[in-house]
């Protein structure tokens, strides 16, 4: 196999995986191919110096700045082989006696061009993996390097930059998110489709492989986790169902298992589908489906209200709410519904509307469907001051009032009138019965807010009106209409 690079959110970093051949002799590593190890090195660069270095148990060696790009690899021990790009820190700690490392250098060593930072830098702010109770052992080289701040006045006064990881930043949710707590801040995941400053991150592969988790929540060591990744196709869900379990159960168990593990704070996010809206799956007669009651009054619901869900989807994040709380019992769950606001991909409820309206297209839209729409930059709002509140377990976070589809559709084109105009004569209703989708849906569905509204009394969320307002005054992600 060849060697897996995967890159670092730090511009131009990487780290990388290598085959090791074995026998009875021993074994083969291969360190370097210039033919099979694209990205290694700069464009037209080629390895100017060659370095070795052993160090004994509990040793530190950073943080290390050149202006040269190094790919350092491990040769007896054991920590990540990385590469290194021109201008970035880059430093270790070990855990055994004798481990070793090999260099290779783009440029040659120049004490006067190279630029070190003290490894405790509270700016930079690492998260050394140190056993309480242990002295690291350092050069008086490194012992003696400046602090940031020292090399960079205007860096005085800078608060460090905080760690929150977010699982799925590329969505609606985790790009609301990223805004919420500051880019700066944050680490973000992408699935598919790559996305610079972001780590690839495959929820569905974590769930079967936990080290996954365990080695992206180590190589971050974040301080909060949020994990808006998921199988949200409500009628894809009913087609894979193991796929469903697997990113909306076991993946999420697993990452708040990894989290909980460096004390990070868990955030995960669940849905008003584990309700059933007050409707019936079809031929239950009211009965018993996936272990729980099959209808209920109807919503809107709050937090202790007992669950029904109707479809895969429902029962996979009802399934992931306790996964996730018995992985953390601290972990903090929100559920939410009809989220709609900026984002990237453009294929929430609103987008859709505007490009299916605007190219002068007849919409389908549900009839009997009611929810509590939810701007998607509120939800991040909550998420944000609920952490900082230190909240946990299962909260409702939603919108203001129960919309029907219909209705929130029309509030939309209302709200962006003449900046925006859309046909509300093409809006066709249908009901959800002749609607040709596989998954049965909640109808009369809903969150309730009291619990929320008490633990962050000073949040409150916008109306269609208000949110449209604030989504056309500050674009972020693709435009509607796209």
């Amino acid at each position: 196999m060849p060697p897996q690079t995967k890159a670092l959110p730090i511009d131009g970093a990487s780290v990388t995986t290598f085959d090791r051949f074995g026998d009875h002799r021993g074994y083969f590593n291969e360190l370097y191919n210039e033919e099979k190890y694209d990205g290694l090195s700069a464009p037209g660069e080629r390895w100017k110096q060659v370095s070795f270095s052993s160090s004994q148990k509990h040793a530190l060696r950073g943080l290390h700045c050149s202006p040269h790009g190094k790919f350092i690899t491990c040769v007896r021990g054991s920590f990540y082989d990385v590469f290194v790009p021109g201008g970035c820190g880059h430093g270790f700690f070990t855990f055994e006696d004798d481990t070793c490392a090999l260099y290779l250098q783009e440029g040659c060593f120049n004490p006067a061009k190279e630029a070190d930072t003290h490894p405790f830098d509270p700016l930079v702010n690492v998260q050394w993996p140190v056993p309480e109770g242990v002295v690291p052992v350092m050069s008086a080289k490194d012992e003696a390097a400046p602090f940031l701040s020292v090399r960079r006045p205007k860096l005085c006064g800078y608060a460090p930059r905080g760690r929150v990881l977010v699982i799925g930043g590329t969505g609606q949710v985790g790009g609301a998110l990223i805004e919420a707590f500051g880019a700066r801040n944050c680490v973000g995941t992408y699935a598919a489709t790559p996305a610079e400053g972001m780590i690839h991150f495959d929820l569905a592969q974590a769930a079967m492989q936990p080290q996954l988790a365990i080695d992206l929540v180590q190589t971050v060591y974040p301080e909060v986790v949020c994990i808006c990744a998921g199988f949200t196709w409500v009628d894809g869900c009913e087609r894979e169902p193991q796929k469903a379990n697997a990113m909306n159960n076991r993946g999420p168990a697993v990452l708040a298992a990894a989290a909980a593990a460096v004390g990070a704070k868990v955030v995960w996010y669940s849905t008003d589908y584990v309700f059933s809206g007050g409707s019936s799956l079809p031929g239950s007669g009211g009965s018993k489906a996936n272990g729980v009651a099959a209808a209920d009054a109807g919503g809107p619901y709050g937090e202790e209200d007992p669950p029904s869900p109707l479809n895969v989807y429902g029962s996979s994040k009802l399934a992931g709410e306790a996964a996730v709380l018995a992985a953390d019992p601290s972990a903090l769950v929100l559920r939410t519904n009809v989220v709609y606001g900026p984002e990237h991909v453009g294929k929430n409820f609103v987008y859709q509307l505007a490009r299916k309206l605007g190219s002068g297209e007849a919409m389908n839209v549900p009839v009997d469907q009611i929810g509590t729409p939810t701007y998607n930059r509120d939800l991040a709002d909550a998420t944000k001051r609920l952490v900082e509140a230190g909240a946990s377990g299962l909260f409702n976070v939603g919108g203001p009032e129960p919309l029907g589809r219909v209705a929130f559709a029309e509030k939309v084109i209302t709200a962006l009138g003449g900046r925006r105009p859309l046909d509300a004569g093409l809006i066709k209703p249908v009901e959800t019965v002749n609607a040709g989708q596989a998954a049965c849906r909640p109808l009369a569905s809903g969150l309730k807010l009291d619990k929320l509204r008490a633990a962050i009394p000073d949040w409150a969320p916008r109306s269609v009106a208000e949110a449209i307002d604030d989504w056309l005054a500050n674009p972020h992600g693709k435009s509607l209409g796209e």
